[in-house]
């Protein structure tokens, strides 16, 4: 399907690459996934700017297919602030990670994005469509029987 999701904090107001990825490797552990990253890229001064990493909740070996490939970014990056002609707020937002296809892997992007987002509640997901999820709409939809479509759906009709 070809479907990314992006975790996005308001431009000026997103967490380090380093710290963003420490967490996530928590994550992992608390939930009982599977981390790898293989690729990290350096500023001048050693801080990081970039990494890509998988996440999945059985071994990489038993299935890639089972995977979501993420690209995790540090404020500034050159092409990784976006606005919405939607959103009513008129914010610009950092895409400080960006998952690639997440095709029936839905029911793993949700735990990892519920992860992502507890601890970052002012983070918003946007998977490509005219609305954003917040923490608040990843509360319901934990509440409720997980529907594998839940991320193709406007959170107001949640």
């Amino acid at each position: 399907m070809g479907i990314s999701t992006f975790v996005l904090f308001r431009q000026g107001e997103s967490i380090s690459a380093s710290d963003l990825l420490k967490n996530i490797r928590k994550i992992s552990i608390n939930y009982g996934l599977y981390f790898s990253n293989n690729y990290d890229e350096y500023d001048e001064t050693g801080k990081l700017k970039f990494c890509t990493i998988y996440i999945s909740d059985i071994p990489f070996e038993e299935s890639y297919s089972r995977q979501i490939p993420w690209n995790l970014y540090d404020e500034p990056y050159k092409f990784q602030t976006v606005d919405f002609n939607w959103d009513d707020s008129k914010s610009q937002y950092f895409k400080a990670l960006v998952s690639e296809d997440f095709y029936e892997n839905e029911d793993l992007l949700f735990k990892i994005l519920y992860g992502i987002l507890k601890i970052y509640p002012s983070a918003e997901v946007w998977i490509e469509d005219n609305w954003f999820y917040t923490i608040e709409d990843l509360e319901k939809i934990k509440n409720k029987p997980l529907d594998n479509e839940w991320c193709y759906k406007n959170p107001i009709d949640l």
